[in-house]
């Protein structure tokens, strides 16, 4: 198959050459994309433009920053193929992209980029089998389930979450000046402080809407949200 991508960062570019290695053409727009982007992406084909993607594609994947998500949809609105949201949203904003998409399924990547085995790829929808099929045997394992989005909301409130609360529980420790003494009655978090201080200097920005949408998740189930709204104003900060 043709599978457009939109837009190949870093998980986007890794999953983009987990299809190609499956046999699959794999095709994106150059334009207005940064340098590092570029080199990321050089393996795969060049279009000039998302209209040009959309009439090549049989399925187009996207891949981008939550709070980017509808926005990426309404770029291919009318799009005839599969359309697959693989991206940290809400069950409720998956929703709304599906409105713009007949032919949606639902994704939600759990792990880190698939250069290596270790990442599950869940999906959801009428042509989500479909989807999975192009991934079959490769590093990235498909799931077939009830919910995608559902899956990755409460996947990412608790290894993301936690991890803000962490840092912000050291940001007390400081502030009172106990931050040592914190660390010693609590010996069992350095390995897992240390991981939160890397993932937020290096990917925080991006989780913030993340964050957001896992909060609007727990407000629809019924349940306190605050939690992961202060979890986005943790990685905001």
């Amino acid at each position: 198959m043709i599978v457009g991508l939109l837009h190949p960062g870093e998980m986007g570019s890794s999953v983009g050459r987990v299809l190609q290695a499956n046999g699959h053409d794999v095709v994106w727009v150059p334009d207005g994309r940064s340098d590092a982007t570029r080199e990321r992406a050089r393996p795969f084909a060049a279009a000039t433009s998302i209209a040009e993607v959309a009439r090549q594609a049989d399925v187009i994947l996207s891949i981008c920053p939550p709070h980017a998500a509808l926005d990426v949809a309404r770029t291919v609105d009318g799009f005839r193929g599969i359309y697959v949201d693989a991206n940290a949203i809400s069950p409720m904003r998956a929703r709304e992209v599906a409105a713009l998409h007949p032919r949606f399924v639902d994704g939600g990547i759990v792990g880190g980029p698939p250069d290596e085995p270790g990442t599950t790829m869940y999906l959801s929808g009428g042509e989500a089998a479909t989807v999975a099929a192009l991934f079959e045997g490769s590093n990235l394992e498909p799931h077939v389930c009830g919910d995608a989005s559902a899956v990755k909301m409460a996947y990412a409130a608790w290894s993301k979450g936690t991890a803000a609360m962490l840092l912000a529980i050291r940001d007390v420790a400081r502030h009172f000046d106990v931050e040592h003494e914190w660390q010693l009655a609590t010996p069992e978090l350095a390995d897992r402080l240390a991981a939160a201080e890397r993932s937020a200097a290096a990917k925080g920005w991006r989780w913030i809407g993340e964050m957001e949408e896992i909060a609007d998740t727990f407000a629809a189930a019924g349940r306190p949200d605050g939690f992961h709204r202060a979890a986005a104003e943790v990685y905001r900060s």
